[in-house]
């Protein structure tokens, strides 16, 4: 663990929830120091799944423990005088400040980039927002599922084929992952600047601006001078490019990108020869106008087959092809586990408790073992000590309800 590249950065956490919180969580793999500060209440996403805010509902907080890995939990009352001390030393002595508190939080609690960088110039001053730093909606409160998936267009184009036209839930936590990581992204880039200069910075993004990147390709061909277009049904779409049932009654998704190569070697295998000749299906245009018919001949020849058979077949011709997997399965999947999908965590309740990993490998320079999270307060007394502050004045804090 000696090349653990962010050895030395501490880091304060002043986040909730999800997407903030994991952008420390993968800087501590890396070697950072970082304090959780929470209230005297804790994190409102400790014990969510208890709840059945977050889903699945269960007794352990197996959410809690993905985002606030390897962390130190400090419980403190920002509002009381005694914590603002304690706050102000702490960014006294950091590197990073990590938060997503909205506006009027930050600024009633003193935590606004120009108050923190005033205190330390040479900190870096991280935000993460639902709609972004300006606007009519940037003191306003999201989740991944409204600002991300909704706001972006992202939703509107998973919409499904029925009537009403209305989508799918969006996936728990699915915006919030990538937006963490483009903090982290733009955290690292802030330590290199500051490397260079001797000066800190502020960085933000928002689950807003990470929606519209992950929806770039049709949002950009509107800013091109397209009209939108609607949103793939596989009733619709090509024959080549689309999900039959097989044998061993698993999804299988084709997709066909250069037919002109690939369309005599696809019939070939399948035996499927009969089909050259047909002028229905003897080039892709034709094959496009009588797409129905073809997906039925097809699917009539992949159900006598299982993926395993089926993925022998097609890896010999080149074609771009895979399984639909199910959630559950993919902790089994020797490709999540020969690639370090998942990492080990010691310390938990959970017995031989896996985590999902970060998607980074850096060669020479691994992640450190994950531990535990913390309780709430956890380390109240161990960071206050390495503070200054005596056990008595400490026992005053406690008394006083500034800290847990």
């Amino acid at each position: 663990m000696k090349n653990l590249p962010l050895k030395g950065i501490k880091v304060i956490d002043a986040a909730s929830f999800i997407a903030a919180p994991l952008v420390s969580a993968l800087m501590s793999d890396y070697g950072a120091e970082v304090i959780k500060i929470e209230p005297l209440t804790g994190d409102t996403y400790r014990e969510a799944v208890i709840g059945g805010h977050v889903w699945p509902e269960s007794e352990v907080d197996w959410a809690f423990i993905l985002e606030n890995r390897n962390k130190r939990s400090l419980s403190i009352d920002l509002k009381s005088k005694e914590g603002q001390i304690i706050i102000k030393k702490l960014i006294q002595q950091s590197d990073v400040f990590i938060t997503n508190l909205p506006k009027t939080p930050r600024e009633k609690l003193g935590l606004t980039d120009i108050i923190v960088r005033k205190l330390n110039p040479k900190i870096i001053y991280a935000s993460l927002t639902g709609y972004g730093e300006n606007g009519p909606d940037s003191n306003r409160t999201a989740l991944d599922s409204t600002a991300y998936f909704a706001r972006s267009g992202l939703m509107d184009w998973s919409k499904t084929i029925d009537s009403e036209g209305i989508p799918p839930f969006p996936i728990p936590g699915g915006g919030d992952h990538p937006t963490g990581l483009s903090l982290f992204t733009s955290i690292l880039l802030a330590l290199m600047n500051k490397e260079k200069t001797g000066l800190g910075t502020s960085v933000s993004t928002s689950l807003l601006a990470n929606g519209v990147w992950s929806n770039a390709m049709l949002i950009q061909a509107i800013l091109s001078g397209h009209k939108p277009i609607d949103t793939f049904y596989w009733e619709t779409l090509s024959a080549m490019r689309n999900i039959y049932t097989l044998k061993d009654k698993s999804l299988f998704f084709m997709l066909l990108t250069n037919e002109e190569k690939h369309w005599d070697p696809f019939i070939q295998s399948f035996n499927l020869g009969f089909l050259h000749n047909n002028t229905k299906f003897n080039t892709k245009d034709n094959r496009q106008l009588n797409k129905k018919e073809l997906k039925i001949i097809l699917q009539e020849e992949f159900i006598k087959y299982t993926y395993e058979e089926v993925r022998e077949k097609l890896i010999s011709i080149g074609i771009v092809f895979t399984k639909i997997m199910k959630t559950e399965n993919t902790i089994i999947d020797p490709q999540t586990n020969l690639n370090n999908m998942f990492m080990n965590i010691e310390g938990e309740d959970i017995e031989k408790l896996k985590l999902v990993s970060p998607p980074l490998n850096i060669e020479n320079a691994p992640r450190k073992n994950a531990t535990k999270a913390p309780k709430l307060g956890e380390h109240n007394i161990e960071i206050l000590k390495e503070l200054g502050y005596t056990m008595e004045e400490i026992k005053i804090l406690q008394n006083n309800k500034t800290i847990l």
